[in-house]
């Protein structure tokens, strides 16, 4: 461990002890947090001096701590693929090969991990939406994967379909792709055709398998036949599609954009497990649901009464409405159901 002063502490350093409110004794920020730049900001605008960093034994020089390998892979690995999507822009074709070697450096990453949630809250939003949101459920994908029990070969296979799931909106325009308020019927109807697009992009790519394809192709789907391009239902619809819209969806509503704010990941969760019983696979949706919650155990969270407390308990059977301590109190939010989570903070 090193005590560092706030103003030597960096992105991607680990916290090695909670950060506590002097005054509360609230949990501000909860031990194995990885540090981005709003938790900096806010200890920093709370007074905050020193924390606790988690360094390497071996690392006598450099306070490098065991998270900043994945900050430059995934650096890297983003750096890569933006250049593939710019290429697909502009009539080139795909070039997998160039970032072969970095989708093994960051599948290894994520899945010995295992919290998803902090990967995805390390990294530096990136202005071009539909770029950040292939990087994000192409890392959620990964993990269903994990938890699904995928083969090395299913996992890679899976996270490319994450990372190009949406390729085929580089060749919708961006007045429409970006615009800042509800489509036309037209508008959608243009946007819709990105699955077909994408499916022809990958398609046309020799590296990329079929089911890399059809995942881009179906992961509009829906189990009850209402989704599009065709309309297909539940045992018509590959596996890779129907994890990657349960990613879609999920990282969609928690992300900020343009014409809406984010929604509480809890909220997220709970509508995930509604469309469950008609929309979405329910096995891959449970299995989501239920791996994802256990990462939110020592958070930080607001809820819908604008009280500040930390969450202390899953429940097996309904993740998404754990219990949450505030101060001295404790709210089961399983059985009071008058409060929700409004936001987790960290």
């Amino acid at each position: 461990m090193a005590f560092l002063t706030i103003d030597e502490v960096k992105v991607g350093m680990i916290l090695n002890a909670n950060v506590d409110n002097e005054t509360t004794g609230a949990i501000l920020l909860a031990s194995g947090t990885v540090l981005n730049r709003n938790n900096i900001f806010t200890l920093k605008n709370l007074g905050i001096k020193y924390i606790d960093i988690y360094v390497k034994k071996d690392e006598e020089d450099y306070l490098i701590v065991n998270n900043e390998s994945f900050t430059e892979k995934y650096e890297k690995f983003a750096e890569k693929t933006k250049s593939i999507f710019s290429n697909a822009r502009f009539g080139k074709k795909l070039v997998v090969c160039e970032i072969g070697e970095t989708v093994n450096e960051m599948m290894d990453e994520i899945t010995k991990s295992n919290n998803i949630l902090a990967r995805l809250r390390q990294i530096e939003e990136d202005d071009d939406y539909t770029f950040q949101h292939s990087l994000d459920v192409c890392m959620l994908a990964t993990m269903i994967g994990k938890w699904l029990g995928y083969t090395p070969v299913e996992l890679k296979q899976l996270s490319l379909a994450g990372l190009f799931h949406d390729i085929g909106k580089v060749k919708i325009p961006d007045n429409i792709i970006y615009k800042p308020g509800k489509l036309t019927e037209i508008e959608f109807d243009s946007v819709k055709k990105h699955t077909v697009l994408g499916y022809n992009l990958i398609n046309e790519t020799m590296e990329l398998s079929k089911n890399i394809a059809h995942g881009a192709l179906q992961h509009h789907e829906r189990e009850d036949g209402r989704g599009y391009p065709f309309g297909i239902s539940s045992n018509k619809i590959h596996e890779f599609a129907k994890i990657i819209a349960v990613c879609d969806i999920y990282d969609a509503m928690t992300t900020e954009r343009v014409y809406k704010g984010k929604q509480s990941p809890f909220l997220v969760a709970e509508q995930i497990f509604e469309d469950s019983f008609e929309t979405l696979d329910p096995r891959i949706a449970t299995v989501f649901i239920n791996n994802i919650s256990k990462f939110y155990v020592g958070n930080i969270v607001k809820l819908s009464s604008g009280e500040i407390g930390e969450i202390i308990y899953i429940h097996r059977q309904m993740p998404t409405r754990p219990i949450v301590k505030i101060d001295d109190k404790f709210i089961d939010l399983l059985t009071d159901r008058y409060y929700h989570i409004a936001d987790v903070i960290n």
